[in-house]
């Protein structure tokens, strides 16, 4: 049996033109999305709020409450569970989204159930973009929310802002988290979203903003949609209209900059140990590729030894504006003998300025050919030789937007070999 209300069902195609239309970006909001009787078991099985759940980036315990272990929650979220696998369900969202193949998340990063309680807030963000495991790109946010009263003065709506960072022309779009309202958007590099502080009355303190999210995935996007792997990206809110000059601060407004000064200090924490992790590795990658480096030897056919690694060069054979190396011959040497070939990019011919020892020459390799060089010099062995290759022009990949590779390449260095 389908877990979606039958009238939403039949609404699909009002939803997607409500989607394809909506601002600031594309969005739908639908009410009674679940069977009643279905949304109704969930919230009666919704998990209490429990500390070990309720930890933030820095390991805090904080005012929201995450379960992504939603199958082991009873048998009306194992039902959802199911649901969310099916057919049915991906084609329905499918059809009112407009984005094909959609994927479900059977880990549930980041989703599940969320409980946020008094005094929480969420500071308008982006979300991380790639699955964390299988690598697919995020392409939606799909939240059901699950209280049954809920005030507008309560804060607590979900807001979709089209730019945070400019308080002055922002915009802004408010879902109320009302009972069985499902908010889909899309999760882009625009897809700025989060919710106000929730203030909730004396009376209503036992109260909190209850919700079921999932997050779907496609295995590719449009490379225009697409950006480099990060992380949730925060906007921290700006400072409160009505702090003017002269006005006097009541225990409301310092309970408020409280929350967002504790916020903001929190994100930039968070970022500091980020950038600490990210420093390590770039550090670890530096340190193995200069070993790579410092242990690389040229193709060398013949005795002679190495003792010092070859300046511009690239492991796959490519030579950038100069090869430098040295070599020793451990026998009596007649020639050395290459094999180039010179990319068509380049169009037309070009030169190469040789050294090898006290003897240099000028080599014509031809674009898009291979070329065998011949060099006829004579030395006894264990002497140390040195070669310079210097090439009078260079290609770089990407400026024609034949790969992505951006190092300034001249030729390729296919044989070398000293003749005894």
């Amino acid at each position: 049996m389908s877990c979606i209300d039958p009238r939403a069902l039949s609404h699909a195609g009002e939803f997607q033109h409500l989607f394809a239309t909506a601002t600031p970006f594309r969005h739908v909001s639908i009410r009674n999305f679940l069977r009643r009787d279905l949304c109704e078991r969930l919230l009666a099985d919704f998990p209490r709020f429990e500390a070990q759940h309720a930890l933030n980036e820095m390991g805090e315990v904080g005012g929201k409450a995450v379960r992504m272990d939603v199958r082991e929650m009873s048998p009306a979220y194992r039902d959802l569970d199911a649901f969310l696998q099916t057919t049915e369900f991906l084609q329905f969202v499918s059809r009112v989204t407009g984005i094909p193949d959609l994927l479900y998340d059977p880990d549930y990063v980041g989703g599940g159930t969320h409980e946020n309680r008094d005094g929480q807030a969420l500071d308008a963000h982006v979300d991380f973009n790639y699955h964390p495991r299988t690598r697919w790109h995020r392409r939606l946010n799909l939240i059901v929310y699950l209280n049954p009263e809920w005030q507008d003065d309560w804060g607590g709506a979900l807001e979709l802002h089209s730019d945070p960072w400019n308080p002055v022309r922002n915009t802004v779009v408010r879902i109320p988290p009302l009972f069985n309202t499902c908010a889909i958007f899309e999760t882009t590099e625009s897809s700025w979203h989060g919710f106000r502080t929730i203030c909730l009355p004396a009376e209503q303190a036992d109260l909190s903003r209850k919700s079921f999210a999932i997050y779907l995935y496609t295995r590719a996007r449009p490379p225009a949609e697409s950006a480099p792997p990060h992380a949730t990206i925060y906007v921290p809110d700006a400072m409160p209209g009505h702090l003017q000059a002269g006005h006097v601060l009541d225990a409301g407004d310092c309970r408020d900059l409280q929350q967002r000064f504790t916020r903001m200090r929190s994100q930039l924490r968070f970022l500091y140990e980020r950038e600490k992790h990210f420093g390590a590795q770039i550090h670890g990658l530096e340190s193995a590729l200069g070993d790579a480096r410092d242990s690389q030897r040229l193709p060398l056919q013949g005795y002679a030894t190495q003792s010092h690694a070859p300046e511009g060069i690239w492991p796959d054979g490519w030579v950038g504006e100069e090869l430098r190396c040295r070599f020793t011959p451990t026998r009596k040497m007649r020639r050395l003998h290459l094999q180039l070939w010179s990319p068509h990019q380049l169009g037309t011919d070009h030169t190469l300025q040789i050294e090898l020892g006290d003897h240099r020459w000028t080599q014509v390799l031809r674009a898009g050919a291979r070329t065998p060089v011949e060099l006829k010099v004579a030395a006894p062995a264990g002497s140390e030789i040195a070669l310079s290759v210097r090439a009078a022009r260079t290609w770089i990949p990407s400026a024609d937007g034949s790969s992505k590779d951006e190092r300034r390449l001249a030729f390729r260095l296919l044989e070398m070999a000293l003749e005894h």
